[in-house]
């Protein structure tokens, strides 16, 4: 299993797409940056929650959707469009295992896009003029980053699924599309909880829907949306045929 991620990672650093986990962590930030240096104007100071809650509301509204399902059309995807799907199932390696080596390879793409973003809204925040940052207020945020990186992770498989399907990382990125859309259509109803792409809005943020904010369903809906998509991916590689690429 071990070989299988090295060869993963190895794809993943020879290729340009390292380059979207600086962008996709960077955009968020300098766009609150500027927002923030706006709002405080030159009398006030900024508060570091609300900085944060700013951070989060990007990531898991815009750019998380859109970039994670990129990525994973990308890793999943990536031996259909490069013609090498036949050598790839033909190794003396269960399927199971190549395609859980996908997604072993994919926590660590969003654990450092997460954490970057994290670590350049500390840096932003301290250029701005600032409140003082409490221990209290550092670990919530970390705890709000920790979740986001759970939910967007149990995401992957739908994106998966359909990079698979598609043979190509085409389909991902319209998902990707489709779900930022979707869910900000339908953050603003009572069905939040039950939609993969807006159920993290409320997991994450802070009081962003209390009224319909059930956290059981959130996460039950989140698993379901990883765990169904797994078992067909699974299934999927089994069966492939090895004349399909």
């Amino acid at each position: 299993m071990l070989s299988i991620i090295y060869g993963e990672a190895l794809k993943l650093k020879r290729s340009k797409m390292l380059w979207l986990i600086v962008l996709g962590a960077l955009l968020p930030v300098v766009l609150n940056y500027f927002v923030a240096r706006h709002q405080i104007g030159d009398a006030k100071s900024i508060v570091w929650q609300q900085l944060f809650q700013e951070n989060l509301m990007l990531l898991v509204a815009l750019m998380g959707p859109a970039l994670f399902a990129l990525f994973t059309g990308y890793i999943f995807a990536r031996e259909y469009t490069e013609r090498t799907i036949n050598s790839f199932l033909t190794v003396p390696r269960s399927r199971v295992l190549l395609l859980l080596g996908k997604y072993v390879i994919m926590l660590p793409v969003i654990v450092a896009t997460i954490a970057l973003s994290f670590g350049l809204t500390l840096v932003s925040g301290f250029i701005l003029r600032h409140e003082p940052l409490t221990v209290d207020a550092l670990q919530d945020a970390g705890l709000r980053y920790l979740i986001l990186i759970a939910t967007q992770y149990a995401l992957i498989s739908v994106a998966a699924t359909v990079s698979l399907f598609g043979k190509s990382y085409i389909p991902a990125m319209g998902l990707g599309v489709f779900a930022v859309i979707s869910e900000l259509t339908i953050m603003q109803s009572k069905y939040i909880m039950y939609y993969p792409w807006s159920a993290p809005l409320n997991l994450v943020m802070e009081n962003f829907s209390p009224t319909f904010n059930n956290t059981a369903l959130g996460v039950t809906v989140l698993a379901i949306a990883f765990f169904l998509p797994l078992l067909f991916n699974i299934a999927y590689y089994r069966r492939a045929d090895v004349h399909s690429g």
